[in-house]
This record gives structure tokens, sequence and C-alpha cells, in this order.
């Protein structure tokens, strides 16, 4: 892509910084189309655009952190969030009609990130803030993290359905992991929190979550007692991950290898549905009612799991509710690229109906069964998905290997942060029926979503840009 670059949907950060901010205007509106380079199949002199933030990198990569725009596909929404989280607009996806407006209470030094996430209830949208209260009249100021909860179908002028504050101590730098079906706040190490509190949308309920005891087979001669961690929280449960460190030999020496695993409330764990020969399970991401989930063998505990070559890694989409695996893939990579809990959410989506599904550099047609690596091989490169159409056309970013630790992790997109030049990407489409990838034009923009109709919603640094199918 061009200097203009895509910025992740779920897995961003922002702080103004004193700047003005392109969304806050009361009077803006969307505008006529910012012709933005993108693949055939989309009619950039119509549709709709309108002006974004850039969304900076997040303290915890991994975590699905603070993105400023968000899709809300039943409803039919763009929803988009000012940078210093004063305001969420949203805008009707095919026309760019401003259709509601929210205006949260007052805080100072605010990170803020937006979500869309689907209940029994309908689609919510969450409006998650980290800052500081204005310390008014007799009152000091003090940190909190606030959860904004509004329907996506509201009206005009929107109110908070749920309005939570929670305090922040100074000395902890919490973060929000995201799924379409819930939210952990909480310090993030690695990909999991110690201690969170996972909200309920529906509700606004919140409830405290730590590390519980998993019972996991494969000890020796028997079972044993791990600790596990919340990772990301479903319409299932909260999602715990475990390292097995005792009753295993972490050596390779010949004994029973050592686990990496998870849990998923209290319906299932990792153990009960491993693919055979398959002794390490990462949970990686979570759509609707489908867990995407890395699993290979293990010579020893001590590094991190990587998705890399010779050795062999399976790319499974698993049924939420029961473990039972729906589609495979067995994938390698020419770069070795750290497998983490919820390290690939931020790249996680199904095409809206339901048939395709694309998360990191997978995808899978779930109505075969079949899955398809789009990883790098000695002669080409790997390519980060990003959204998925209907007929199983994908579109990714040809992914860049380089220091930082946003592209060493498996899943994570690239960020366009903000003051920076940020180089380049080259992108590609690829078919999700067939497997073929085919490069794009140069400085080629790829969308983050496409809706039923053809409808491409894409995102730059500062620019957000809805075209219809062509």
């Amino acid at each position: 892509m061009a200097a203009l670059v895509l910025g992740t949907l779920a897995g961003c950060s922002s702080d103004s910084g004193g700047k003005a901010d392109p969304t806050a205007g009361a009077t803006h509106k969307a505008a006529a189309p910012v012709r933005l380079p993108v693949p055939d199949g989309f009619a950039t002199e119509t549709g709709w655009s309108t002006s974004a933030s850039p969304e900076a990198t997040d303290a915890e990569p991994g975590s699905s952190g603070f993105p400023l725009v968000a899709v809300a596909p039943t409803s039919g929404l763009v929803i988009q969030a000012a940078a210093d989280g004063s305001r969420v607009r949203a805008f009707a996806l095919a026309s760019g009609k401003t259709v509601w407006t929210f205006t949260p209470k007052a805080l100072t030094g605010v990170r803020a990130g937006v979500f869309v996430q689907e209940g029994k209830a309908g689609e919510k949208v969450v409006l998650a803030r980290q800052g500081k209260t204005s310390g008014s009249g007799l009152s000091t100021s003090r940190r909190t993290t606030t959860i904004d909860v509004i329907a996506a179908d509201s009206a005009k002028k929107a109110t908070a359905a749920h309005h939570l504050d929670l305090a922040a101590p100074d000395d902890t730098a919490a973060s929000f992991t995201a799924t379409d079906s819930g939210i952990l706040v909480g310090p993030v190490t690695d990909g999991v929190h110690e201690k969170a509190v996972a909200i309920d949308a529906a509700t606004g309920a919140e409830r405290s979550v730590q590390k519980r005891s998993v019972t996991v087979s494969g000890c020796g001669s028997g079972s044993c007692s791990v600790q596990a961690s919340p990772a990301f929280a479903t319409s299932q449960g909260v999602v715990s991950a475990f390292q097995q460190q005792d009753g295993c030999d972490q050596w390779a020496e010949g004994g029973t290898p050592c686990t990496y695993g998870f849990q998923v409330g209290d319906a299932w764990n990792s153990t009960s549905v491993a693919p055979s020969g398959m002794h390490v399970g990462i949970p990686l991401a979570v759509t609707g009612p489908y867990l995407v989930a890395a699993w290979h063998t293990s010579d020893t505990q001590t590094d991190p799991p990587t998705l890399s070559a010779p050795k062999r890694t399976i790319l499974a989409v698993h049924d939420l509710s029961t473990g039972k695996i729906k589609a495979q893939v067995s994938c390698t990579s020419a770069d070795a690229i750290t497998l983490q809990p919820g390290s690939a959410q931020s790249s996680i989506h199904r095409s809206p109906n339901g048939d395709f599904l694309v998360s990191g550099q997978v995808g899978f047609d779930l109505s075969t069964g079949r899955g398809h690596c789009f990883t790098s091989t000695a002669s080409t490169k790997g390519i980060d998905l990003t959204a998925v159409a209907d007929d199983g056309t994908a579109y990714g970013i040809v992914h860049v290997v380089d220091d930082t630790e946003a592209t060493s992790l498996y899943g994570r997109l690239p960020i366009a942060q903000d003051g920076t030049d940020t180089p380049e990407h080259d992108s590609a489409r690829v078919s999700l029926r067939s497997g073929t990838a085919t490069a794009l034009p140069a400085a080629s923009e790829v969308p983050v979503y496409v809706a039923s109709g053809g409808h491409g919603v894409f995102r730059t640094r500062d620019v957000v840009a809805v075209y219809p199918g062509s």
C-alpha cells in the first residue's frame, strides 16, 4: 500500500496528543469519496469517505487494543470514535449518512477504542476509554477505565444503556481484550491476563476473572491440574490458556510431552479435541460460533510456540460450544512467527454469508472444511488477510518481517502510527475456493470488511472510505 496504510479494526491504540481530531466536529458529515487506489471490483467514483485519526501502536501487542473504527454488519453501520474519546458516530454503511452520535462523559488524557459485539439482545457498540476524571470542585482527579454500551439501533442522539467506571491503579497499564461476544479489561502479558474484569455488553454486568485450575490428561500415567490464565471472553465463557510444567518431559528425552493448551468456559478444553499427535494448542481468535486454534508437536517447552519450517502447524476452526473441528489445514512458514493467545483476533473475519473465514495467514471454506495457507515459503512472502467476501475472495497485506514485536506475532495486522513515515506495503487478493493468490498493483489499499451487497470498507491512516461493488 501507499503511505496511507491500513489501520486494523481491532488491535490499535490512540492518543490525541493535543492535536485537533478530524472526526470531532459537531457538523462533520461523510463527504464525496476520496478515491483511494483499491482493487478492481470497487467503484471509487461513488460511495463515501470521512476523515480518520491515525491509530498508534497498542502498548500491549497481541491484545485487541484501541481501534477507532469498527463495523456493525447486522445493522449495516460503520462506527467511528474520535481519538480523544469525546464522540462516537455511526454511519450507514451504504450511504454514509450519520445515523446517530454519542457523547460520553468527559475525560482527559484519553485512549479510546470502539468495538461491536453481537448477542441475543442484538448488536452493541462498546466505547472503552482510559483517562482521568476532571477533578473539578472538591473531587480529585483520578485514573479510570470507562465502558459505555450503546445499542447499534439507537436513535439520532444515542445514550448509553450501560456505563461502567472501573478504578485504575496508578501502576497498572490496563488494556482491552475484545471479541465480537465479550470484553476483558486488565493488564496483558504474552496474550493473557493475571486477572481481569469481564464485561457483559447485554446487561452491563461485570465480574472478576483470574487464573483457574484445569485438569489435563497425559501427565505421566494419569491426569494433573494446571493453572490457566484468562485470554479472551466469548459467548461460551472466558477462554483461558495454560502451559503444563509438571508430570511431563520438558526436554524431549522420550517421556510424555508437555502441553500448551486452553479451556473454553466450563464446556471443553484443548486436550479433549487436539488433532492426533498434537501436544501444543494455542487459542488464536474467536468469531461468532467459531474458535481458531493452532496445533503442533513440541520438542521442548523452553521457547514460545511458533509457526515456522520445517515443522508443520495445524490451523483449525473449532465449534465454540463443543470443540469439534469444522475445518483445518496444515501449514509451514519460512518466517518464525510467534503463536500467542489472542494474537489473531485483530485479523479474524467471516464472510457475511458465513461460508468463509480468515484469520492471520490462513483462510477456510467452512462449507467444505478445507483451508488454505498463505504463509511464506523460500520463494514467496506471507499474506496477512484482512477481509473476505461472500464468494470466497479475500484480501490481505504482504507480511513484512522487521524488528517490531507486532510483526513477530501471528495474525497481528500492521498499524498506521501518527507522526511516522509508514513504509509502503504490498497487497494481494486470494481465493479461498482454489487457494490461489494474486499480487495487486503497487500501492493498492485492501478492504477491512466486504459487505454482502459488495460494499468494501477501507481504512487508511487518515481516511475511512466505503465503495460499492462495481
